[in-house]
């Protein structure tokens, strides 16, 4: 009998030739492509038709909340256009965005300044050196600066549509005060200033004569000044001294401080039918004094942040200086509708000229009325001026002659007028003096507005006592301030100097000046 073998042996299985291994393979690369993106476990979905219509209404409620909460932002805080469109071209035309930076300190003065206010940097890496740059033209909106490393004779050409806008940026701060006779000792004196003044305020955003009351004071720094119930003239003035370095609600070191001031006088500031009145209590003469003041500080606010609140606060306070004017001799005086004395027609005049540079709508009488007013004050034909016209024979001063050819620098005569020439030997003459804050405030001004060798002279001497007689830091607490240095100082104190210093400091770019700019072209 036969036996059949059995093979329990697997079949073998069939060898696969290389275009199946091929397809095989690729097959297998989809298959694991379809398991990571999820396409196989998800399964296909139609329209659904109902629902696209909220989907759709949906998104556009939340894009029209988005945009509606960027307006409401950007019209709170309009210098956030500014800022956004504010750059700096080069010839290549290359942009890049303009950066807020303090002017820098040489070393040997590193020791006498805060190190809070100097940076660290080199002078070197300043935008411009010494000789500043060859074009710059500003705008309200926009800074063009173009330099030429080979050939910077100076600032060329310097377009302005706003009489605040040379503090306004670092590079033209720095250019300004290269120009026009400013230094690196100076600006140091400025912040130190500055560190001072903001030491001092006090919580409600004010300041105060009696400097003292400050909680961090406790009297260490001395000459508190007599108008103790005058805050809004301190405030205003402070806020001067701040607004004249640059700084804003939107710019600067000192965005709060600033802040904080211009709400406390838009707070303090009384509506009445002739305008805002921001004379607050007042004790002795120091009413139109305070109203000028802070009318001052609001114009110049409004025209370096274009703050529609600001303006409005502006209006009426420059309404109630042109409503409290005597219609008949054109001057100002204590009160609204005395008789005027040429000191507080010095402060209004000041306040209508920043209001004319802040765009408010003025009446032509109110500045022929002013002039009417410094041809009764007048003497020396025209040269130098008096306190009171109305007294009997009274004398010319230096310090009423300054204020009156600030006045009429700002009324209109020109760099060829024989009677302002002659007024401007006067104080060449005089020269700054040590003991009359006061006068050399208003002086230095003539003297920077009339410009050549006789601002040269002048400001050698102003600007070194200035730095020279300020307290430094190893005093403490004074440090940043200056002694009173002023016959009629003793009312405001030692914040009244400071202030005056700080702003007489600040003057290389604070004022554009009106005679000596070269080929700067002033649109307004």
């Amino acid at each position: 009998m036969s036996t059949e073998r059995i093979d329990s042996s697997p079949p073998p299985l069939p060898v696969p030739n290389s275009s199946s291994l091929r397809a095989n393979r690729s097959a297998t690369i989809i298959a694991v492509a379809e398991l990571r993106s999820g396409s196989v476990l998800r399964p296909q979905r139609s329209l659904d038709w109902k629902t696209l219509p909220v989907v759709i209404l949906s998104s556009l409620i939340l894009h029209l909340i988005a945009l509606g909460l960027c307006a409401m932002i950007v019209l709170k805080s309009p210098q956030l256009i500014e800022d956004i469109f504010t750059t700096v071209t080069d010839r290549e035309g290359n942009t890049d965005p303009i950066v807020e930076q303090s002017l820098l300190q040489p070393d040997d003065l590193q020791e006498k300044t805060p190190q809070s206010i100097v940076s660290q940097e080199s002078t070197a890496n300043l935008p411009f050196d010494n000789t500043g740059p060859i074009d710059l033209n500003i705008s309200d909106t926009l800074a063009q600066i173009e330099s030429d490393s080979s050939n910077i004779p100076g600032l060329a050409d310097l377009k302005i549509a706003n009489e605040t806008a040379g503090r306004m940026t670092a590079q033209t701060k720095k250019a300004m005060l290269t120009k026009f006779g400013g230094n690196s000792a100076s600006e140091a004196a400025v912040a130190s200033g500055m560190k001072w003044l903001s030491n001092h305020q006090l919580p409600d955003g004010s300041w105060s004569f009696a400097h003292s009351k400050h909680l961090e004071c406790k009297g260490q720094c001395s000459q508190d000044g007599s108008f103790v119930s005058c805050p809004t003239g301190a405030t205003g003035m402070a806020l001067l001294a701040f607004l004249g370095g640059g700084h804003t609600s939107h710019k600067g070191d000192y965005q709060r401080n600033v802040k904080r001031a211009v709400d406390f006088l838009l707070r303090s500031g009384k509506p009445t039918p002739t305008g805002l009145d921001l004379r607050g209590k007042v004790i002795a003469n120091e009413g139109m004094y305070v109203q000028g003041l802070c009318a001052i500080a609001l114009c110049e606010c409004a025209a370096m942040t274009k703050d529609p609140r600001v303006k409005k606060g502006a209006e009426g306070a420059i309404d109630f200086i042109v409503k409290a004017q005597n219609q008949a001799d054109g001057g100002w005086r204590y009160r609204p509708g005395e008789p005027g004395d040429m000191s507080v027609v010095g402060w209004q005049v000041m306040a209508l000229k920043s209001g004319y540079n802040a765009k408010l709508r003025l009446p032509s009488q109110v500045f022929k009325g002013a002039d009417l007013f410094l041809r009764k004050a007048e003497t020396a034909g025209g040269s130098q001026y008096v306190y009171d016209p109305a007294a009997d024979k009274p004398p010319s001063t230096p310090t009423m002659t300054a204020v009156g050819l600030l006045c009429r620098m700002y009324l209109g005569w020109d760099r060829k007028n024989k009677k302002l020439a002659e007024g401007v030997q006067y104080l060449d003459k005089l020269k700054p003096m040590p003991n009359n804050m006061y006068y050399n405030y208003y002086a230095t001004q003539v003297m920077h507005h009339w410009g050549g060798e006789e601002w040269n002279r002048w400001n050698e001497v102003m600007r070194d006592q200035l730095i020279r007689t300020q307290h430094p830091l190893t005093d403490g607490h004074l440090a940043g301030s200056w002694d009173v240095a002023d016959p009629h100082g003793g009312a405001g104190g030692r914040l009244y100097m400071t202030c005056l210093s700080i702003m007489t400091l600040e003057v290389y770019y604070r004022h554009l000046p009106m005679y000596s700019r070269e080929t700067l072209k002033v649109d307004f």
